[in-house]
């Protein structure tokens, strides 16, 4: 709190902190030296983090991509664990029936990528495979750069939010003071990121239906 913040030309802000001996930086303290500074290129780690600026929505081009990219991805973690690649095409139909149906069901505290990976695990025994011994958060780690992509069908503020509660594990409180606004509005963005995840999701069933039919 209190510290000075750099606003980069991508539209981040970025803490710029005296904090000797881990930070030296002493410029920062005067009005002289801070001015000095300014244009100096600094590396912006919420992009690096793939954390967006902008809330326009995703064109339908770039939207199809990325559901193509997706679908992709489910099959693939589905083939590396049922051989055959017609029975993983039919257990690749049946998670678009199950994501559908329990897409409302996700709990809070639930990861994305936990979520998703218990039903992919359930669609695979339900259809009579045993699966290798694996715990969950392996399994999950698996579908986590999946699902990741996926998110780059959501608005900026939405995929911001989303990023990071999902992968970097803020709270809303953290997630307010990085990005200057008040708790309240924090915990909205997340609660809206989830639920368009909810609706992309859904949306994503209709559009693999579409495609094998």
């Amino acid at each position: 709190m209190g510290d000075w913040r750099a606003i980069l030309i991508c539209g981040h802000r970025q803490h710029i902190r005296h904090n000797p001996p881990l930070v030296s930086r002493p410029w920062v303290l005067t009005e002289e030296g801070r001015s000095r500074f300014l244009g100096v290129a600094l590396d912006c780690k919420a992009c690096d983090e793939g954390e967006p600026v902008s809330d326009a929505m995703v064109l339908p081009d770039a939207l199809e991509a990325i559901y193509t990219q997706f679908h992709t991805d489910l099959h693939r973690f589905i083939l590396s664990r049922v051989s055959d690649p017609g029975t993983a095409e039919n257990i690749l139909q049946y998670v678009y029936l199950m994501i559908h149906a329990y897409a409302g069901d996700r709990r809070e505290s639930d990861r994305l990528a936990n979520w998703l990976y218990e039903i992919v695990r359930n669609a695979i025994i339900d259809y009579g495979h045993a699966l290798p011994e694996v715990n969950a958060p392996s399994g999950a780690a698996e579908l986590a750069p999946a699902v990741r992509a996926f998110l780059a069908c959501l608005p900026g503020n939405a995929r911001q939010a989303l990023i990071m509660t999902e992968y970097q594990g803020l709270g809303v409180r953290e997630i307010a003071e990085r990005l200057d606004i008040s708790p309240a509005e924090a915990e909205s963005r997340v609660r809206g990121g989830r639920e368009m995840v909810r609706e992309a999701l859904s949306d994503w069933c209709h559009w693999a239906v579409e495609r094998e039919s």
